[in-house]
């Protein structure tokens, strides 16, 4: 019978013993890899990793698990049953819980219970909370992106992992003799970011307190460097805390400024000038009958918000006269137009490196309708983002030309070199530097003498456009009592260094952008242009990227 059971053995169920076998004497231990820390331009730590511990069991070596399974829970704040279960298992490794506080993992230390053991891990932490959430995202706790920009440069941010084989003996207790194999990881990549942390505050504090005066739904408001692209500040509100992202809803999560698309209403306006003073339709002296603010066209009537007469086109602009606008957009024709449109980038996404970028919404001519040429010139019948606008008012304040917008300025490996670099994009020329000029003029003209008053920033001079929109209803139509109040800008006005779109959605009354969202505007500009010493900022920019 001996001999019998020894050939079974060895011919039998041979592999599965020499599996078991295996699976008692090796153990591998993965080892994680440090996750890349993402800078803003100035090196400010925005995300980086903190080592902690995190705790496993030798399940074969704990004696009595009930009683230490009741040990840990109340020390855990887990399930008494769930480590109890984890604990039964017939391994020599198994997880009990991930990167645990200090403090948890000090008491536990202290029970010196056989079998229970800590092990180094990393934790993702955000040392400013909220600041920038939508745009820096959040990683889990595998330490793997999910959102932002943890997700869109997670190949390069996530390193390689190692791994630790250790052999033990038939009570699980290393055999040193045999030695181990250790495979180091690989830490990840480091991102530095275009945005300015100071100025991302500045412009997340303006945007919160005019979003909670007003008790708008949300907003969004962007600071870029209309030259070579670089956002230095996109801030969503409502917003949420980085370190605690799991109890964050989703509407708090999502980024507005580029998965958000709204009619622009009247900051359209800027678009149908320029390309209306490109064209050489109109001149900014021509004048423009405004019909005393009622006027009835295309089967519809366009109303004014103030009674105007004559006026001439720079006032047009200035006052936001739907009527004026439209007349001189006729006198353009339609083709015209919709050139213009596509050139300053509406309809197609900007190219930023951000997932979830949408691209609004631009109809080609044949699909336009007889109204449409009354609708389109005052920013109806068409979608758009906010980085889009911001896009858009760039090309105004930079001299003609449409730029990438850019989040990401290089990669750096673990020795701090960089590996690549978002070198910045000028796409193509949209205007002459002429109409530009024109057009710096008459926006200027905007926050001294027009809608805009409320955006002037103090002691700098400054250009905008204000929005007023309806939002569109969900089965045609508009919403008497939604609106997007919004304003787009540049300052100083003749030497711009920073262009801003600030878009706040559903504002209560007054729900007019000259008074919601110019205001914000206001603080951004004034504190962001103290802060860069801006003259000597857009001297720098404009000599390396004016075209």
């Amino acid at each position: 019978i001996k001999i019998i059971r020894v050939i079974y053995l060895q011919a039998g169920p041979r592999e599965k013993l020499l599996r078991l076998a295996d699976s008692q004497h090796y153990v591998t231990i993965e080892l994680e890899p440090r996750r890349g820390s993402i800078f803003d331009r100035n090196m400010q730590e925005l995300a980086v990793n903190l080592r902690v511990d995190s705790v496993y069991a030798i399940a074969r070596d704990v004696q009595n698990k009930r009683k230490v399974a009741a040990m840990l829970a109340s020390i855990l704040n887990k399930d008494e049953e769930f480590l109890y279960k984890r604990l039964s298992r017939d391994k020599l490794f198994v997880w009990l819980d991930r990167k645990i506080t200090e403090g948890q993992a000090q008491r536990i230390k202290e029970l010196k219970i056989k079998g229970i053991c800590l092990i180094d891990e990393s934790k993702r932490f955000y040392p400013k909370a909220r600041l920038a959430a939508q745009t820096i995202g959040f990683a889990g706790l595998d330490n793997k992106g999910l959102e932002g920009l943890e997700l869109k440069y997670e190949s390069y941010l996530k390193g390689r992992g190692g791994y630790k084989a250790i052999t033990r003996d038939a009570r699980g207790r290393e055999v040193a003799a045999f030695g181990s194999k250790l495979v180091k990881p690989i830490d990840g990549y480091d991102l530095v970011l275009t945005i300015d942390e100071v100025i991302q505050h500045i412009t997340e504090k303006a945007l919160k307190k005019a979003c909670q005066k007003s008790k708008a739904r949300a907003g969004v408001a962007i600071v870029m460097d209309p030259y070579n692209g670089d956002i230095l500040a996109l801030a969503v509100e409502p917003s949420f805390d980085l370190n605690i992202f799991s109890s964050a809803d989703k509407d708090s999560k999502r980024n507005r400024a580029i998965a958000d698309c709204f009619e622009p209403g009247s900051v359209f306006k800027i678009v149908t000038a320029s390309a209306c003073l490109e064209e050489g339709a109109v001149k900014l002296d021509d004048n423009f009958y405004c019909e005393n603010g009622s006027w009835y066209v295309a089967g519809h009537t366009l109303h004014d918000f103030h009674r105007y007469g004559n006026l001439p086109f720079k006032r047009v602009i200035e006052e936001s006269s739907n009527i004026g606008t439209v007349k001189a957009a006729m006198k353009l024709g339609e083709a015209d137009l919709y050139k213009h449109i596509v050139g300053f980038g509406f309809g197609k996404v900007t190219g930023i490196d951000l997932n979830g970028e949408i691209g609004g919404i631009v109809r080609p001519v044949n699909k336009w309708s007889s109204y449409s040429i009354t609708a389109i010139p005052m920013g109806q019948e068409l979608a758009v983002t906010p980085i889009q606008l911001a896009v858009c008012v760039s090309v105004i304040a930079n001299g003609g030309s449409l730029v990438k917008p850019r989040i990401v300025q290089r990669i750096l490996d673990q020795k701090g070199q960089a590996v690549k670099t978002m070198e910045p994009v000028i796409r193509r020329r949209v205007i002459s530097e002429e109409t530009a000029r024109q057009m710096r003029g008459v926006m200027k003209g905007v926050v001294e003498n027009g809608t805009g008053k409320k955006a002037k920033p103090l002691n700098y001079d400054a250009g905008g456009k204000t929005g007023t929109a309806q939002k569109a209803g969900p089965t045609g139509g508009y919403l008497f009592n939604k609106f997007v109040a919004s304003f787009i800008g540049f300052a100083p006005a003749d030497k711009p260094s920073l262009a801003i779109c600030v878009m706040i959605d559903e504002p209560r009354w007054p729900y007019y952008g000259g008074v919601v969202s110019a205001p914000v505007f206001k603080e951004v500009a004034e504190s962001a242009l103290r802060y860069l010493q801006a003259e000597d900022v857009a001297e720098d920019a404009e000599n390396q990227y004016a075209s």
